[in-house]
């Protein structure tokens, strides 16, 4: 293993300091903080939800592009992402080149309820004492900084005291060696760091070598919604971002452009494929039985009736039991589901949505065009040609 230059340099820093550090608080007195502090929250859980999950980074500046807020403050910019859909948040504690420190993390963990990632260059068992001590839920292992040795020890150490790893790769060669350990997460990082060429076409490259049941992150030049969409439909699970969300003017509004729906119905068959062309939904289902028919013979969507006129009606409850089953089977082959309603208001299809485990509802009646706007984006509206 041959680190490019600048990350050689950052991992050389880096020993300096963790070896200060360890002077400064014995890894004794560290491991006790670690196992005082408030259990993990479920980093992995809160990226498996059916659509592209964002982890929002607090990041104060960068090698490249020096400061990137002036007015910089991670508990304000985590409590916007919070607020926004953020599914997770990232906080860089590097100090000599991205400005970060782990007070920026312990300061988010006691106003932010989302998992937090500590995004450093782990180096060292100290520093995973350092996360789990600090509040963090979970933290960032690069595979070009490490040797397979290192990477497997600081993996099970990290599992071991309850937080998930984000093990990042740039190559197919990394992802090979990152996939001996077992990770539950995989970051693609679309950032060369030889030439710091950023390629997002790197998540589509790696994506099919990565096994059905380890989340995809991807990682580096996602400036907006093209790109979340492009990600998306390469098969990314999740996306982190953070100088465009830090250098944004309104950082929140930002993270929207990233948080809504990017991909509002599945591929055509295969699933993945990025083909495109018409969808078919099966609609009417009231079992377990027939809804994974349906998604076993290629439905992209299955509906699910809440009108209570209707006889096909279904109660959320049997339809949350239903979509759990699928998604646990199929993953991210399970089709989209979708909720069809009538003349019903917008707190009930909100509620419905979200108790049965539904993407999408169906809007059937005479919705007005400010209720449609008002779902967005987990609506559409069924209309009737005249003729």
């Amino acid at each position: 293993m041959h680190p490019p230059t600048i990350l050689r340099e950052i991992l050389d820093r880096k020993r300096e300091e963790v070896a200060r550090r360890r002077r400064e608080v014995p890894l004794a007195r560290l491991r006790a903080e670690a196992a005082q502090a408030p259990p993990p929250r479920d980093f992995v859980a809160a990226l498996s939800g059916p659509n592209l999950a964002l982890i929002a980074e607090v990041k104060r500046a960068s090698p490249s592009k020096g400061l990137l807020r002036a007015d910089f403050d991670p508990v304000d910019l985590a409590r916007r992402y919070e607020a926004n859909g953020a599914a997770a948040i990232s906080v860089l504690t590097d100090g000599p080149f991205f400005g970060g420190s782990l007070e920026h993390l312990r300061a988010v963990r006691r106003r932010v309820r989302l998992p937090l990632l500590r995004k450093d260059f782990i180096l060292d068992p100290y520093q995973v004492y350092e996360a789990r001590a600090a509040g963090a839920d979970a933290l960032l292992l690069i595979v070009a900084a490490l040797d397979d040795a290192a990477l497997q020890a600081l993996y099970r150490l990290t599992r071991r005291l309850g937080m998930a790893a984000l093990v990042e790769v740039h190559d197919e060669a990394e992802l090979a060696r990152a996939l001996r350990i077992g990770p539950r997460l995989i970051g693609v990082n679309n950032r060369d760091l030889r030439t710091f060429r950023v390629d997002l076409g790197t998540t589509a490259r790696l994506r099919p070598q990565v096994p059905r049941g380890v989340l995809l992150v991807a990682e580096s030049g996602i400036r907006g919604r093209s790109d979340a969409e492009e990600l998306a439909a390469a098969g990314a699970d999740a996306i982190l971002v953070g100088e465009a969300l830090v250098r944004a003017a309104d950082p929140g509004r930002k993270a929207r452009e990233f948080t809504i729906p990017p991909i509002p119905y599945p591929p055509l068959r295969p699933r993945g494929s990025g083909q495109h062309g018409p969808r078919i939904k099966v609609c009417g289902l009231t079992t377990l039985e027939d809804a994974r028919r349906a998604a076993e013979v290629g439905a992209d969507f299955l509906g699910f009736v809440f009108y209570p006129g209707s006889p096909r009606f279904v109660r959320p409850e049997r339809v949350a039991a239903i979509t759990a089953a699928l998604r646990a089977d199929l993953g991210a082959d399970a089709p989209r589901f979708v909720g069809v309603f009538v003349d019903a208001p917008a707190e009930e299809v909100r509620a419905v949505l979200d108790a049965a485990g539904l993407d999408l509802a169906q809007l059937h009646g005479r919705e007005p065009p400010a209720l449609v706007e008002a779902l967005h984006p987990r609506a559409f509206k069924a209309l009737r040609p005249r003729s």
